[in-house]
């Protein structure tokens, strides 16, 4: 599913499955990329994608997802300036945050750990690689709560 920030009802439904324990916010201007990926996890978590920064943020006023997926290059903002900003915000700041980007460079990697960023993975990503990233994520976080 992708929205723009206008069908917010139809995202809060995607989030709102009541036997599902991880929701999922997939944040990719490359909508195809993201929904592949997301059809995978369909069915074993809520996920919902959204194409850039502002229907991130209208999705998340809608329903706080456990963990954001997140691209770097964003048509509207910064990749690393939003991690920031979820990281440092009350509201977002125990949200799980994963990069998932074509970018594959050591500063590109250094600045979204800086920023808040709990894993990053670099394009293409194998679903299962991503499932076990997923998993490995919750795992720490009931080790290492925020």
């Amino acid at each position: 599913m992708s929205t723009n920030g206008r069908d917010l009802r139809r995202l809060a439904g995607t989030f709102s499955h009541a036997h599902t324990v991880l929701s999922v916010l997939f944040v990719d201007p490359d909508v195809a990329f993201a929904e592949g990926l997301a059809s995978v996890l369909r069915g074993r978590c809520a996920i919902a994608v959204v194409p850039n920064a502002h229907a991130a943020r209208a999705a998340m006023r809608v329903r706080m997802p456990n963990l954001v997926l997140m691209e770097l290059d964003l048509p509207d903002a910064s990749g690393v300036e939003l991690l920031a900003t979820l990281r440092q915000a009350p509201a977002t700041r125990n949200v799980l945050l994963m990069v998932i980007t074509a970018r594959r460079g050591i500063h590109d990697k250094i600045a979204a750990f800086q920023a808040g960023a709990d894993d990053f993975l670099v394009k293409p990503v194998d679903p299962q690689q991503l499932e076990m990233h997923m998993q490995l994520l919750s795992k720490f976080r009931q080790i290492f709560p925020s």
